[in-house]
């Protein structure tokens, strides 16, 4: 675990400068080639809670991205352009990637996704399971609301189904397009911390979406891009802005990394919160 933390500081304060240049184009080619036609944006169960300036609507696709959330009402911060939200494992033993993007599109490399809701769309509990085709991950997603708060929760579980250790690092990440992508513009300010990233606009009565981890002991940090592109989960500060805060069309991304051992599992938390 602490071998992959100084891993990725060294790789944002050494090499950072030049790989944001040197992979950008690596990463629209793997994105195009693995883009998927099982990939959706459309919501498959929609939450809807309070009035005014309580209010939130937020909704999961078949697949588990969270594709809206618009709070307080006729403030939506990512259901705006292209509506990309969703996860990402890098497998660092062979660095293969699974990701679903929603509209950013999905690596191909998933089998389909079972659902467990019993009292049917639009209602909790939701868990969403997802296994990779070769067999090598499982990951459950658990969708909650936090009572009485402007927050989307999703606890997602990864198991390593083979009989070796691997390295991984698990990514959530959302294309951030705060207040309505204020106004078409597509420009928001960016900036984070290392357990929430978070897009929003400067000024009175404007709002924003925060990405954040509930405290873990696993290794971790939060990244802001400075492009609305999906993340690569095996190069996670490839498009990190130097300096914060970054102004422009950007996103917001978590990551989770470590080292899951023979038929383990690991389970983190995120949350999307109004900024």
């Amino acid at each position: 675990m602490l071998k992959l933390k100084f891993h990725w500081i060294a790789t944002l304060t050494l090499c950072m400068p030049f790989a944001a240049f040197a992979q950008q184009n690596k990463q629209e080619t793997i994105r195009a080639e693995v883009s998927s036609a099982m990939a959706t944006s459309a919501c498959q169960s929609t939450f809807t809670s309070g009035s005014g300036p309580n209010f939130l609507q937020w909704c999961v696709t078949q697949n588990g991205n969270i594709v809206e959330f618009q709070s307080p009402v006729g403030f939506e911060h990512i259901r705006e352009g292209s509506f990309n939200e969703g996860y990402g494992i890098c497998d660092f033993s062979n660095t293969s990637r699974y990701f679903d993007w929603a509209d950013g599109g999905d690596s191909g490399n998933w089998l389909a996704p079972v659902r467990t809701q019993p009292h049917g769309p639009n209602t909790f509990p939701l868990k969403i399971v997802r296994t990779t085709i070769d067999g090598i991950f499982t990951l459950t997603q658990i969708f909650a609301q936090i009572p009485g708060e402007q927050v989307a929760k999703v606890t997602m579980t990864l198991k390593n189904n083979t009989a070796v250790s691997r390295d991984y690092a698990l990514v959530r990440y959302a294309d951030v397009d705060a207040n309505n992508a204020n106004g078409g513009t597509f420009s928001n300010s960016f900036d984070f911390d290392h357990k929430s990233a978070w897009g929003y606009n400067p000024g009175f009565n404007l709002y924003g979406l925060m990405l954040t981890t509930v405290p873990t002991t696993l290794g971790h940090f939060a990244v802001v891009q400075n492009t609305a592109a999906p993340i690569d989960p095996c190069s996670p500060v490839a498009h990190l802005p130097i300096p914060t805060p970054f102004v422009g069309d950007g996103s917001v991304a978590m990551d989770w990394n470590g080292t899951l051992g023979p038929g383990k599992t690991v389970t983190v938390t995120g949350e999307y919160k109004r900024f």
